[in-house]
């Protein structure tokens, strides 16, 4: 998908007296303008983003990396997979260049980008979006110019992650927050995950300083999980038919494998090996090899393989993936003996 991306970034601090976001559009972009305050002094941000690269996110949203009810027997949640969606990465790489040039410490540079998100409007999604539930992806919640927990995370999270800072995600209960790690913060109150102090940061609202832990989450439970930008690569079903066949002949197979990539960012050297065994004697029956094409962030794909078996009753069919970014997917199915057999 072509994203035409225009970028105009602008940081300045003068006599402004309150937060605001404007926003209008223009044929093919939107400018949005935000002004906030960072250590006694007002902020002001341009950014032109592309109407394409917004409307990539707002529509079809099936096709999008992120699922939010997901089922964790098949893996679970991906939260990185919309905070550091491989389409907007241009754009928030040059934000935080921004954010970098302008703060110098790595403290200043944290607490900027933390201000900059926390500025912006707290939204109930069945408000903003009058629905349950809304995953606004990072380009979103700058064009919105609001969003709830988790929508001022992913946010953040996009920042941070193009800073080359070294953060966690925080999920609590009904609540999502950020630990950061920053050898310049003074604070008694951090969370030890392997061998490093991390920070909390309280996106919602503006104030909350690193390391200060609103009193509702002091005694929360606290799942910490680490930066994860790799693909999440799933087998979402197998269908297999045959031929009828007699015992000793191979039968003309046909394999359809259901595939999505929840991202974040493509997987390519994409290989399929199917084998069909004769569970209990362990016995291989068949064994083909494919290669397959490079998949794109939020893909969903099946394909369509031939390939010829014996078939015998107790049959098994295995399904293995595998790519240069991912870990391999396995899927096993029991072959309908008495379908495929005269």
């Amino acid at each position: 998908m072509q994203v035409r991306l225009h970028l105009i970034l602008l940081l300045a601090f003068f006599g402004l007296t309150a937060s605001a976001h404007t926003l209008v559009e223009y044929d093919g972009y939107f400018e949005v303008e935000h002004s906030w305050k960072f250590k006694g002094k007002e902020c002001s941000i341009t950014l032109n983003i592309s109407t394409d690269l917004y409307d990539y996110y707002r529509n079809d949203r099936e096709h999008l990396a992120y699922v939010y009810k997901f089922n964790e027997d098949e893996m679970p949640p991906n939260y990185y997979s919309f905070m550091l969606s491989e389409h907007d990465r241009p754009l928030m790489r040059a934000l935080a260049n921004e954010f970098s040039h302008y703060a110098h410490s790595e403290k200043d540079q944290i607490e900027l980008a933390l201000s900059f998100v926390q500025s912006l409007p707290y939204a109930f999604d069945a408000d903003s979006k009058h629905v349950d539930e809304y995953l606004r992806y990072p380009v979103e919640t700058l064009v919105d110019g609001c969003g709830d927990c988790e929508d001022k995370v992913a946010l953040l999270v996009a920042l941070l992650y193009e800073m080359d800072k070294d953060f966690v995600l925080l999920v609590l209960p009904e609540h999502m927050a950020l630990g950061v790690h920053c050898d310049e913060v003074e604070s008694s109150r951090f969370l030890l995950f392997h061998g490093q102090r991390y920070y909390y940061m309280e996106t919602t609202m503006p104030n909350w300083q690193i390391g200060q832990i609103p009193e509702d989450y002091r005694s929360a439970e606290i799942e910490v999980i680490p930066v994860d930008d790799t693909p999440s690569l799933l087998i979402k079903g197998v269908h297999f038919e045959s031929q009828s066949t007699f015992v000793y002949e191979k039968a003309n197979c046909t394999l359809q494998v259901d595939l999505h990539n929840l991202g974040p960012g493509q997987v390519t050297d994409l290989e399929l090996v199917v084998r069909v065994i004769e569970k209990g004697k362990n016995r291989l029956l068949a064994e083909q090899h494919y290669s397959l094409n490079n998949m794109r962030e939020g893909e969903l794909r099946t394909e369509t393989l031939s390939l010829k078996s014996l078939i015998r009753e107790n049959s098994i069919l295995q399904v293995e993936l595998s790519g240069a970014e991912v870990a391999p997917q396995y899927y096993e199915m029991a072959l309908d003996y008495k379908k495929v057999r005269n």
